[in-house]
């Protein structure tokens, strides 16, 4: 199914959609839950407040996985009401935290396959493999993409996931890539010069780099945050974070990293693993 969100671009925008990307908030079921020490759901609703108040041009949001700490419908339910702070379409995708089938019951409107942003479409993947950490494409789901990409082959396109497709710099984590389906999608994505750019979580920090004239990003968490270019598993001390894209009526795109203060900010930087 195709979603569409064709609003008439803001004035002085530069012909332009403003799109923001949120991820890895791993809400609990209860309140009190927390990761490493952060209180997840409140770090949370301080990201949303951030993006509400500066990005009030923004367009769409997508949330690209790991919305929950273990899948649990409770923990869902806990996310639907803090995103009703967004007055704005939003859609989700899953991460290895995440039940697939489990947020489509709670939320058939928030997950699809490809979203129409003006002229650009987003192809939102699911690359949550069950019970494991690293992530996968099926034959089928790699059999599907190539045939989105053909139908959208006169549109700019941007694919967003949860997983990595490219190594990030940080051992630990990069062993928890995207596997099964990876080259397959890269090869796929060299000879699809409509699509601009990959766009993914699960790694819990910043990263900007290009294959080609591919642009490739990772966004911050909205809760805990991984030291880039660690070996072993590392907590960072940056701040929860979003992302945002201008996409261009032309192909192209601008993008950058917006970091949120928050006062009440506790987590244990000692930790070897979660």
């Amino acid at each position: 199914m195709i979603r569409e969100h064709n609003k008439p671009m803001e004035p002085g925008r530069a012909n332009s959609y403003r799109l923001i990307q949120i991820t890895d908030p791993h809400i609990g079921s209860r309140p009190d839950y927390q990761l490493l020490g952060l209180d997840t759901g409140y770090t949370l609703d301080k990201v949303l407040a951030a993006i509400v108040s500066k990005q009030q041009s923004a367009q769409m949001l997508v949330a690209t996985g790991d919305i929950s700490a273990n899948g649990a419908e409770a923990a869902y339910r806990r996310f639907l009401q803090k995103m009703r702070l967004v007055q704005k379409p939003w859609y989700w995708l899953p991460g290895n935290h995440d039940l697939s089938k489990r947020m489509k019951q709670l939320a058939p409107n928030r997950s699809t396959e490809m979203v129409s942003l003006g002229n650009w479409r987003l192809l939102l993947l699911d690359t949550s493999v069950e019970n494991q950490i690293c992530g996968g494409l099926s034959d089928p789901q790699l059999e599907r993409l190539q045939l989105l990409l053909w139908e959208t082959r006169d549109n700019p396109v941007m694919i967003m996931m949860h997983h990595q497709p490219v190594q990030v710099g940080s051992k630990w984590i990069d062993g928890h890539m995207l596997r099964d389906g990876r080259e397959q999608l890269l090869q796929m994505v060299a000879q699809a010069p409509h699509v601009k750019g990959l766009v993914w979580g699960h790694v819990h920090q910043q990263f900007d780099s290009r294959e080609g004239s591919i642009g490739l990003h990772a966004t911050p968490s909205t809760s805990v945050q991984f030291t880039p270019g660690s070996g072993p598993f590392a907590v960072d001390e940056e701040m929860p974070g979003y992302r945002w894209f201008d996409l261009c009526e032309d192909g192209s795109y601008r993008t950058g990293v917006e970091r949120v203060e928050i006062s009440k900010y506790s987590v244990d930087l000692a930790s070897s693993g979660y």
